[in-house]
């Protein structure tokens, strides 16, 4: 095996060093070690210093797993969607689903749990920390949360249960300009979307805004079927790998557009903010790169891969990213840089002077999200508005407004 391991990547030092130390731990340190645990340790901190959405799991997580990604919507949970970024060592919440239980208990996008009921989620992969989330239902979790700005942690005691998808909004704004705002993408949404677009298409509506500011998580499929709406013809997204060794073997797969699925063909304008992510970001990104339409708000947060579990000894389980999507144009969604991760709005604006323009900044460095009462100075709303109603007003619109 260190043979193969040195051939393709010249590892065969580090794990060499590696075994010098395993082999000093056991007869130079002043007590008998647990060798077992250290390994384990070992392990853990190689798979997710390389993967931050993967992870080494034990039994039990990988049976959690298994449940949670054949049916997520029937797990329980405090109704966000999280990320666990390399840089800052913790969870972040990317966005709370609206109605859910961490809504109710305000914690917003950006907020880091820093612990949960007491355990520090600093050494926890992605699948254990949302398994202490999920268990006992209707038992409250205490989470320690670090706020943006805010010197010392918060306990925010948040309930734990289903968390059901909202329904798709869709209105009529001024000059018949048709607003759809898609909350979560789970299975289904994107034939709500469907029915609510046909219906304003119907009454007369000659431009589109797609809403997707917060929305974060879901079925990618229902992503690409969103997109679909809007794209006729053309790939929507690609799937494959950067490592070249794979990419010799398998060349991206393009994801195309179905011609008998398109909706409409009039102007669109996507709203997108640093809580956007995953599946939504994928929407964006091909309305984006297709030209198809204006995408207005801040970066993205920037997540986009396909993760596999495979199987090891005793019930344990390696899970790793095995693929990732790509836009288009072939840029990345989920960058190994942060600041190149995301999707970058046709036209930057902050919803308040104070908003991060780049998602991939420290949160606890950023302001808090807009609070609802604000509402009404909705300035992104405001400006895709604009643009819809007089395109000539793009060119001249400051690119950081």
């Amino acid at each position: 095996m260190l043979g193969r391991v040195s051939a393709q990547n010249g590892s065969y030092q580090q794990l060499t060093i590696f075994t010098e130390v395993l082999s000093r731990l056991q007869n130079d340190y002043v007590d008998d070690p647990n060798i077992k645990s250290a390994v384990d340790g070992a392990i853990r901190g190689l798979v997710e210093s390389v993967d931050p959405y993967g992870g080494y799991l034990t039994p039990k997580d990988v049976a959690f797993y298994k449940d949670y990604a054949a049916n997520p919507q029937k797990i329980a949970g405090i109704g966000a969607t999280l990320a666990k970024p390399a840089r800052l060592g913790y969870p972040v919440i990317i966005s709370t689903i609206p109605g859910g239980s961490a809504t109710k208990a305000g914690l917003n996008s950006g907020d880091i749990i820093e612990s949960i009921d007491g355990l520090t989620t600093r050494e926890l992969n992605l699948v254990q920390i949302n398994s202490l989330l999920a268990a006992p239902m209707g038992k409250p979790v205490a989470l320690s949360v670090i706020r943006s700005r805010r010197a010392d942690p918060e306990i925010v005691n948040v309930n734990r249960e289903i968390v059901q998808a909202p329904p798709v909004e869709a209105k009529m704004l001024e000059s018949n300009i048709a607003y759809v705002k898609v909350p979560y993408l789970a299975p289904g949404k994107a034939q709500e979307t469907r029915r609510q677009l046909d219906g304003l298409l119907k009454k007369g509506a000659s431009t589109v805004i797609l809403d997707l500011r917060y929305t974060a998580g879901g079925d990618d499929k229902e992503a690409l079927e969103i997109a679909n709406l809007f794209i006729e013809s053309g790939p929507l997204a690609y799937l494959g790998s950067t490592n070249s060794s794979q990419a010799q073997k398998k060349p991206r797969e393009a994801l195309n557009a179905d011609p008998k699925q398109v909706l409409t063909k009039l102007p669109v304008a996507v709203l997108v903010n640093q809580g956007t992510a995953g599946p939504a970001e994928l929407v964006a990104g091909a309305i984006e790169d297709s030209h198809r339409g204006q995408i207005v708000g801040v970066k993205t947060f920037g997540t986009g891969s396909i993760q596999k579990l495979i199987p090891l000894e005793d019930g344990y389980g390696l899970l790793i990213s095995t693929a990732k999507y790509f836009t288009p144009s072939g840029k990345e969604i989920q960058d190994n840089e942060p600041q190149d991760s995301g999707i970058k709005p046709t036209l930057e604006i902050r919803q308040n002077v104070e908003e991060a323009l780049d998602a991939s900044d420290d949160p606890t460095d950023a302001p808090a999200p807009p609070k609802e009462k604000v509402k009404d100075e909705d300035r992104q709303l405001n400006k895709a508005i604009e643009i819809l109603k007089d395109p000539s007003k793009i060119s001249a619109t400051n690119k950081a407004a």
